[in-house]
């Protein structure tokens, strides 16, 4: 065998020789740590995790220290593995994620960061129109979304609700109220904050109604057979009551009522002419959350001078 049949062979020799001073291996080192990824709901999310190695590294990545799959369609890797992209997260999303870098020269390299979901607050059950009754207790519901939880408020009729012993916030967001007040009656919205945005309840409404209750009641008197006489009863309540006359227990005939409404007062006056002695009640109704209420009030009237009771001979 001739010696020049052996200088290929010493040439490659060489030239690996060279390439070798030339282009170490060397273990792979993560340039680019991965970093913790903040997202939005249905946005993408995107690891980087840039890798210096030789021979060229291996990526695979982890998720909650799981492997993920190549062939996963839920993520998409580019730049040979360097890249992992989340499409469209979703809450299921959340989580760490690590990068694997592995050439078998030396030890893999790792590095892991988190991906956070974030969202804008979202109400997720509003509240609802309610009536109750005076001095009862009131809970408005205000169910919420949002990454980072979203910081909950209560306005009424457009202002602030200024907190208090009466008035406060639960922690899952509901409004509480108790001892109802009249004033307590209005609408009023939710609003949930967060750093991403903000979100308002639809407008719902608190009706506090009121038994019916008789604020001046008739007066008695004596009077001369055959007078004339007016008896007042002013009422309050919500729904505004209604207000019944009656004479000895039953309807009164011949006689006359002004009514006249103030605000929520109903101001009532009997006009009756007297003949005999007779008892007189008011009677004020309403019909409430709580059912039927009725007050009453009576005031006796007396004949002096000319009178015949009616009756057998």
């Amino acid at each position: 065998m001739k010696p020049l049949q052996h200088i290929p062979l010493l040439q490659i020799l060489f030239l690996a020789q060279v390439y070798s001073v030339v282009s170490p291996q060397k273990a792979p080192r993560i340039i680019t740590l991965v970093e913790t990824v903040d997202a939005l709901l249905d946005h993408n999310a995107t690891f980087i995790c840039e890798v210096d190695s030789n021979p060229p590294a291996d990526i695979s990545w982890t998720r909650n220290n799981e492997p993920i799959y190549y062939y996963d369609s839920r993520y998409i890797t580019k730049a040979n593995g360097q890249m992992l992209i989340i499409p469209n997260v979703r809450e299921a999303d959340s989580g760490e994620y690590c990068c694997i870098a592995n050439n078998w020269v030396g030890q893999p390299a790792k590095s892991c960061g988190a991906l956070q979901l974030k969202m804008k607050p979202q109400i997720k059950r509003h509240p609802s129109n309610i009536t109750l009754l005076l001095d009862s207790k009131a809970v408005l519901p205000c169910v919420t979304l949002g990454y980072p939880k979203p910081d909950i408020t209560w306005i009424k009729d457009e202002h602030m609700i200024k907190l208090s012993d009466r008035v406060s916030i639960l922690d899952y967001g509901a409004l509480k109220i108790h001892n109802l007040r009249k004033e307590d009656a209005g609408q009023y919205r939710c609003v949930a904050r967060n750093s991403f945005g903000i979100a308002f309840s639809r407008p719902v409404t608190i009706e506090v109604q009121a038994p019916a209750k008789i604020l001046r009641v008739p007066h008695g008197k004596k009077v001369p057979f055959g007078t004339k006489v007016s008896l007042e009863c002013n009422a309050t309540g919500n729904p505004i009551p209604t207000i019944t006359w009656l004479e000895d227990g039953n309807t009164i005939s011949g006689a006359s009522v002004e009514e006249t409404l103030v605000g929520d007062v109903t101001l009532s006056v009997l006009h009756v002419e007297v003949k005999k002695p007779a008892l007189y009640t008011c009677l004020a109704t309403n019909h409430h959350s709580g059912g039927a209420n009725t007050v009453k009030a009576t005031a006796h009237v007396t004949v002096s001078g000319t009178y015949i009771q009616s009756g057998p001979v």
